[in-house]
């Protein structure tokens, strides 16, 4: 079959009619002319529904029907809600429907609810009478005519803001005769016709006439008018049957031409190269506009080039109607009919310049001589030696690359790849490598999707500006699971944004169908997903939750490695114990204590403790907890256990934090009970000795005008001395029994303090210090009393005397007993006090320290 047999000339172009499916999947007795439909850009998904008008007459509502690109049915749901008037596709492939009175409701491919949203007042109160949908820099866009002709805007439906644009000048009773959509950076305009005036209508309020430049026809009328794809030009079809072509700002005309056919089109589209389309000249650009009419496609150049289809319609239309549908994309038109699926588009230069006949552009070249090559025949080598010697062969391995990315037929793709791949071995290049090696990868992807069980219908063009990564998102969003991870494993993405993710999606699907048990389930999306790294199965337990399935969104939190997911959608669904065993399981504190405070805060007391006590680690937590904020329930926890030893240290820590005696003894008194009953003889005793200790100093209050509040024995019985209470402190000392060392040091520290310094010289010589004579030295050195220290040196033991004359900052005497002792201490301890003015003692001790060292 020739490679060129669905081409046909267009001036200086050429322009194929390619079929992309046939037949079509879907019943043999759908009629297109009585439904409600639509195509996507970007693969062509379709969508039909029957004429809300019929369905009513009949009595029940009509069903919308989603397939893909080849006819193949992806789901179906009955329409339950209001007056349906048409349907269109968002730029992410979700299905926008439109009712009567301005409502519009989302759906995904699979016919669930996504969201919706209205188009006003406006439209409520008068219906909507004609709408167009377009896809902008801001997403996909929709515009709506009211019935009072005033057109509403939406540049996003993705956030829905309603904008109410100018009034057409003129119109009273009728609706304008034809109007479209020009997509704009910012916001978006509609441009709309009075007869035979065109106006620009923007969302500022403002209403521009356009005047079409250098227009010679002379119509009552323009019944119809479209924008291409990228909103650079437009065309005008008038009354007469003329259609002026030119750009959107009517500042340029490209032709005029006149198809001799008054009637309505049923469709008039824009068939253009979007990407290419800014940057080439006019003569250069594959632009073209498409005229539909029943049986009929027409279309037309920019230099009044023109070529004529007839179209298949389905035998059972009646006469004058149209059953096929055209949507344009990006580089082309997609044409269904019901037996087939056919794309038109201009023959991309790379393939014209290899199969046009009697060629000698250097793919065709290379070209031949593959074929020549293959029949081993020695004109192989006359074409090759003509490229090397011309300098043509890198483009003519370019040329045939990229011509076989451009075809749709894989005998035709191996063909220009085999004859690329003859050619390159003849050129080392790097930069034709790697373009060689990406193109095959994308055919195999390409033809991978257009698989009639797949139905995405892409050229390489549209895959290039979609992305593979879009590519990606799109099977999984049709759950072509399989597919999608094998093309990020062909294709090496990183796990993480390939086959993990998708692996993810697939399991989130699962958990959804109820067809399955929870265990089978559990156990296969473990088997899957157990080898790929990052994913969440919480997030898959939570889309279990979604579905109603908290069985199986349990079985799958024992999978997830974080800890915190677990414990988040555990005490989500409700089970808070197994919730805190998987926090304490952790080893995270913080985490368990939310847990606690959760379990806490959804059931009551008793089924609290109960469950928390069956937790060792979370209990020791919880005690922890309450005795830091909440020392009530620290209490009631311990007297419920008969842990009375705990009670009475919390009563003990309650006596030493406030501030009002009586409470204070009422504290005590119920700790000392708590010991009693825990048989603690010490705490009994210590308790006793407390309360005894209170009642004295309150003796001691009501005796004296000094305040004992807040203080120790020890404490008490230094108020008492300072206060010159000597028989009340030898008195607590005997009740308290404190023992000598202690009583020395109030006595000598009190007497200092006070001054009495005779009276410490007499106390000194009572008997002997059991704690030494350095005491003494050191509170008189505190108390500014330096003059004493002499009367206790003597008194200071022997290995404390270096020390005792340190500390008077006597260093030449501490330097000359150092050395006479020969004591490494005393004599490291005496250098080290050596100051600057104190060199020649450090001298003599540096040389007792030496004079030791050596021996």
């Amino acid at each position: 079959m020739s490679e060129t047999i669905d081409w046909n000339p267009f001036g200086q172009k050429t322009i194929r009619k390619c079929t992309l499916y046939s037949p079509m999947c879907w019943k043999s007795n759908i009629d297109l002319s009585r439904k409600l439909s639509c195509i996507s850009k970007y693969g062509g998904l379709i969508a039909l529904s029957n004429d809300e008008s019929q369905g009513s007459k009949a009595g029940n509502r009509p069903d919308v029907t989603i397939y893909n690109a080849a006819g193949k049915e992806i789901s179906t749901f009955r329409w339950n809600s209001g007056a349906l008037i048409g349907m269109a596709w968002t730029h992410n492939d979700d299905l926008l429907c439109l009712q009567e009175d301005g409502q519009v409701l989302i759906y995904n491919v699979f016919g669930q609810f996504q969201r919706s949203f209205t188009m006003g007042k406006d439209c409520r109160d008068n219906k909507v009478m004609e709408f167009e949908v377009f896809i902008g820099q801001q997403g996909t866009g929709l515009v709506a005519m009211s019935g009072l002709f005033r057109f509403l805007l939406v540049n996003n439906v993705d956030d829905p803001k309603v904008r109410i644009l100018a009034d057409v000048p003129g119109l009273k009773t009728t609706p304008p005769s034809s109007w479209c959509v020009l997509p704009g950076s910012r916001t978006s305009k509609v441009l709309a016709a009075n007869d035979n005036d065109v106006y620009l209508l923007d969302q500022g309020g403002h209403c521009s006439q356009q005047i079409p430049t250098g227009l010679t026809a002379n119509p009552s009328s323009y019944i119809s008018m479209a924008v291409s794809v990228d909103g650079k030009h437009v065309a005008l079809y008038m009354n007469t049957g003329t259609i002026w072509i030119g750009s959107s700002d009517f500042q340029e005309k490209y032709c005029e031409f006149n198809t001799n056919d008054g009637r309505r089109p049923k469709q008039l589209l824009w068939c253009c190269d979007s990407i290419t389309s800014n940057t080439r000249r006019l003569s250069d650009r594959d632009i073209a506009i498409v005229v539909y009419w029943p049986k009929t496609l027409l279309v037309v150049g920019p230099k009044k080039d023109w070529v004529r289809y007839s179209v298949e319609e389905d035998l059972n239309v009646p006469s004058g109607m149209a059953s096929a549908v055209l949507s344009a994309d990006m580089d082309g038109i997609r044409i269904v009919t019901v037996n087939r699926h056919d794309f038109l588009q201009h023959v991309p230069n790379a393939v014209e310049g290899i199969f046009k006949v009697g060629s000698m552009a250097p793919g065709a070249l290379l070209n031949d001589a593959a074929k020549e090559y293959n029949h081993q025949s020695e004109k192989a080598d006359e074409y090759l030696r003509m490229l090397l010697d011309n300098g043509q062969l890198p483009e003519a391995v370019e040329k045939c690359t990229l011509a076989a990315a451009a075809e749709f037929q894989p005998r035709i793709q191996k063909l220009l790849l085999s004859a690329a791949s003859f050619g390159k071995s003849f050129v080392p290049s790097i930069k034709l490598t790697d373009l060689f090696v990406n193109t095959c990868q994308n055919l195999r992807i390409l033809n991978a999707v257009r698989d009639f069980n797949i139905g995405i219908a892409l050229t390489a063009a549209q895959l290039q500006h979609l992305t593979i990564n879009c590519l990606i998102d799109r099977l999984v969003s049709r759950r072509e699971f399989q597919l999608a991870f094998h093309i990020c494993k062909y294709l090496k993405i990183p796990e993480d944004q390939g086959s993990s993710r998708i692996l993810s999606h697939w399991a989130c699907y699962k958990v959804q169908q109820s067809n399955v048990d929870d265990t089978s389930n559990a156990r296969a999306i473990r088997d899957k997903l157990q080898s790929a790294r990052g994913v969440s199965y919480a997030d898959i337990a939570e889309k279990a939750v979604e579905s109603g399935r908290k069985d199986l969104a349990i079985k799958l939190l024992e999978f997830e490695p974080r800890a915190a997911e677990q414990v988040r959608l555990l005490s989500k669904l409700g089970k808070h114990t197994l919730a805190l065993e998987k926090a304490v399981m952790s080893g995270n504190t913080d985490l368990a204590y939310s847990a606690i405070a959760r379990l806490r805060e959804r059931t009551n007391l008793s089924e609290f403790l109960v469950a928390i006590r069956q937790q060792p680690i979370a209990y020791k937590l919880y005690l922890k907890s309450c005795r830091e904020q909440n020392e009530q329930m620290l209490k009631d926890l311990h007297e419920q256990e008969d842990n009375f030893i705990e009670l009475a240290h919390c009563h003990i820590h309650d006596s030493c934090s406030t501030f009002r005696p009586e409470d204070r003894v009422m504290s005590l008194h119920a700790a000392l009970d708590s010991f009693s009953k825990a048989r603690d003889d010490f705490g009994v005793k210590a308790t006793e000795e407390q309360l005894q200790l209170l009642r004295d100093q309150t003796n001691f209050e009501q005796q004296t005008d000094h305040s004992f509040a807040e203080l120790s024995m020890h404490d008490t019985i230094h108020e008492l001395l300072i206060t010159n209470q000597l028989k009340k402190a030898e008195q607590l000392r005997k009740q308290y029994k404190v023992n000598d060392k202690r009583w020395w040091w109030l006595r000598i520290q009190s007497l200092a303090e006070i001054g009495s310094f005779n009276e410490l010289e007499s106390f000194s010589k009572s008997k002997k210090s059991p704690i030494g004579y350095l005491p003494f030295i050191e509170m008189c050195m505190k108390y500014n009393a330096p003059g004493e220290v002499p009367k206790y040196i003597s008194k200071v033991s022997q290995e404390k005397r270096v020390s005792a004359l340190l500390k008077v900052g006597n260093v030449k005497a501490a330097a000359d007993l150092a050395i006479q002792t020969r004591n490494l201490v005393d004599l490291d301890m005496t250098l080290k006090r050596c100051g600057v003015e104190h060199r020649e003692i450090a001298e003599q001790v540096k040389g007792a320290l030496m004079q030791l060292q050596r021996r």
